[in-house]
């Protein structure tokens, strides 16, 4: 995590910097491209939180868990400016989440064993719309909303034997709202979002323009 906000630091002092310099040479010039398509990565999301209050819940419970490993979200964009302002398309959100179940073994001569785990996956689409106050050939801020579906796929295996591995799917309303977006480059660009939502509080990724 604390690589990830290095990263997305690196990336806004970035585009600060190329605005900065968009600003002096083509402020009066507008991007002429209605296509774009683009892949992100975010940290801080609907799924994170969810994962989060679950291990809460299951302490209170008097059980224990330990997150072993997370992926994402990781998410891919296309969209079609139908404006000068409002551009359309949609969104997919992949994330994952593998937590080790603890517990207490007797006979083991150890206090605290892991006793299973359980792998937990979020796949979201969503139409989205995205709102350029400033769509400039080297720069550009803009604000998006989303909102659609979330497909949960959750897999249990327990070490205990003869317990048989379960697995659960189910579905769950997501949405994404980033307040400030900023771009900078040519026609690739690089961006940083700020919001919150699925796609994450903060996110940083490249985007294709054509």
């Amino acid at each position: 995590m604390k690589k990830f906000f290095v990263v997305a630091a690196s990336a806004l002092t970035l585009a600060l910097m190329f605005a900065t310099d968009s600003y002096a040479q083509v402020i009066g010039k507008d991007i002429k491209t209605k296509n774009e398509i683009s892949v992100s990565y975010g940290a801080l999301s609907n799924s994170d939180w969810i994962e989060a209050f679950g291990e809460v819940v299951t302490v209170m419970f008097g059980g224990k868990t330990k997150q072993s490993s997370a992926v994402g979200p990781i998410s891919a964009e296309y969209f079609y400016r139908v404006s000068p302002v409002v551009a359309v398309g949609a969104v997919g959100v992949a994330a994952s989440f593998k937590e080790d179940m603890l517990g207490e073994v007797p006979g083991s001569g150890e206090a605290e064993v892991k006793t299973g785990d359980y792998t937990r996956s979020y796949f979201t689409l969503m139409p989205a719309a995205k709102f350029n106050w400033l769509r400039k050939e080297h720069f550009g801020m803009y604000s998006k909303v989303a909102a659609g579906v979330s497909f949960v796929n959750t897999k249990l295996h327990q070490y205990v034997e003869g317990a048989a591995h379960e697995q659960d799917k189910n579905w769950m309303f997501n949405w994404q709202a980033s307040l400030i977006g900023i771009e900078a480059g040519g026609q690739l660009r690089g961006f940083a979002e700020f919001g919150m939502g699925e796609q994450g509080a903060i996110l940083v990724g490249i985007r294709y323009n054509f």
